[in-house]
């Protein structure tokens, strides 16, 4: 019987000269914790957590890219009642850094951007692909976009936004409104739908959007059945769920599918 203590999993996906992919994998239990050595880029692709530096705390999730300053120290905490959350965290060099950057380092000190879902999408695939060369290309195309493409968002959230997430990420329920969120945690609609816009610079449902398509990222290379995923992401069909998924990312949902391992 194997009586070892549950950890927290961490896996090498590339290591190369210029570039570091890694994939962390951490229990609701078991909050990271500990020093940035160097500045790193996190993408979250499940579940969420607050990224503490000192006394500021900063909402991570599928939603949002998280720049890791170098020589900080941080801890992570699991929001979300038993969820804990998986990311892959690149480190680059710093010739690639710069190149990257274009010699800006503001992410850095903004340390929050929105993450597009392409960027997304090419995590997903550089978490299944083999090929060293490949994983290469993929890692610098996601730090050119999260560079180039990301835009700033709040880093300290309203607490009823933080709390406005938490319901978002518990709940599978697709006819879930607006004034049924704000009567769960004390506001009023129009006050969470005003907080919820400034903090994150887009309303309520292109989030809760973004959520269930970072989800469907995730999992469609393992689901077989397609109109399953679909519905319990809420979507009202097979063929609505691929027109959402199109105009977001500019494949169907079956054309990813076939390319995620490549």
């Amino acid at each position: 019987m194997d009586h070892s203590e549950p950890c927290n999993l961490r896996r090498e996906i590339l290591a190369s000269p210029a570039l570091l992919a890694e994939e962390i994998v951490a229990r609701h239990e078991l909050p990271p914790s500990g020093v940035t050595s160097t500045r790193q880029l996190a993408i979250t692709f499940a579940g969420a957590f607050e990224f503490q530096v000192g006394r500021s705390l900063s909402w991570v999730d599928p939603s949002r890219l998280l720049f890791a300053e170098a020589g900080q120290e941080f801890i992570d905490h699991h929001v979300v009642p038993d969820t804990g959350h998986s990311t892959i965290i690149l480190t680059p060099d710093e010739a690639t850094l710069e190149e990257a950057a274009g010699g800006d380092g503001a992410a850095f000190h903004e340390r929050l951007r929105a993450c597009p879902l392409s960027v997304q999408m090419l995590a997903q695939r550089l978490r299944r692909v083999s090929h060293a060369i490949s994983a290469e290309e993929l890692g610098f195309e996601i730090l050119m976009k999260a560079f180039g493409e990301a835009c700033r968002v709040a880093v300290h959230d309203p607490q009823c936004v933080r709390r406005a997430k938490t319901v978002l990420h518990e709940t599978d329920e697709p006819r879930l409104t607006v004034a049924a969120i704000a009567a769960e945690i004390g506001v009023t609609p129009i006050h969470l739908t005003q907080a919820f816009k400034r903090s994150e610079g887009v309303p309520l449902y292109r989030y809760q959007t973004r959520l269930r398509l970072s989800r469907a990222l995730r999992e469609l290379p393992d689901r077989e059945d397609i109109t399953d995923l679909a519905l319990e992401l809420g979507y009202s069909s097979h063929s609505h769920f691929t027109a959402a998924f199109r105009s977001a990312l500019g494949v169907t949902p079956s054309d990813y599918r076939r390319a995620a391992y490549c």
